[in-house]
């Protein structure tokens, strides 16, 4: 009898955990619809102010390619005026790891005017870049230079923070790690949408940087905490 009831009780344990992670897979899928599908049209790449350029791996003082085919991207927005500015957002948590001065260093080989380019250094995420460009930088409209799967989760937090944003593709060939990407980003997004909805109202203080002005003084900003 013992033998029965201990039995039972792991045969109901092992069906809870079998009905607990097929309710959060559901879940994460739904969210993963949600966050691709709920933004308005933002492959359509109207004029804007500023092309936001996000952070991505370097390797010492060479970028990796998928930033490197971000920064080109951004330049080839800049050089057809489709954009008036541009914002490069990257980890600098470190001294000895530094993404804002190889892509600061792209755009000035590539001849992009110095009072154009703004930096910040603490861009540790697509949320803290975004975040800090309505509240730092004082951006209101943007395009968002990024690779196609990591498109639909930076337009969602986006247009959430009230931005007008649309998404440059910025594939220019194929990533080595691009499955590893597709499968962080399935995860991502549900992050995403949990720092949207459940979060409460936070802002950036700090002495602002419209992105109106001059981005040469930027270009040594320091981390403005999060309160």
């Amino acid at each position: 009898m013992n033998k029965l009831k201990k039995y039972s009780q792991v045969l109901l344990y092992t069906f809870g955990l079998f009905l607990f992670f097929s309710i959060c897979i559901d879940l994460s899928f739904e969210i993963n619809y949600i966050t691709i599908n709920s933004g308005s049209d933002y492959k359509k790449i109207n004029d804007s102010t500023v092309a936001i350029v996000l952070g991505a791996a370097v390797y010492g003082n060479k970028p990796s390619p998928v930033l490197n085919d971000r920064l080109k991207s951004a330049l080839l927005l800049y050089k057809k005026r489709k954009v008036k500015k541009i914002l490069l957002s990257g980890d600098n948590g470190s001294r000895s790891y530094n993404e804002l001065k190889p892509m600061l260093n792209y755009m000035l080989k590539n001849k992009v005017k110095k009072e154009d380019i703004f930096v910040d250094n603490s861009g540790f995420r697509t949320l803290d870049t975004l975040l800090r460009a309505k509240y730092i930088f004082q951006v209101q409209d943007a395009v968002i230079v990024t690779q196609r799967f990591h498109q639909p989760r930076a337009a969602f937090i986006g247009e959430k923070l009230g931005l007008k944003v649309s998404c440059f593709e910025s594939d220019l060939r194929e990533y080595r790690d691009e499955t590893k990407n597709r499968f962080r980003e399935f995860f991502a997004r549900n992050l995403a949408w949990i720092d949207m909805n459940l979060m409460s109202d936070v802002t950036y203080t700090g002495k602002p940087y419209p992105i109106s002005g001059d981005g040469t003084e930027t270009w040594k900003l320091k981390d403005i905490p999060l309160e």
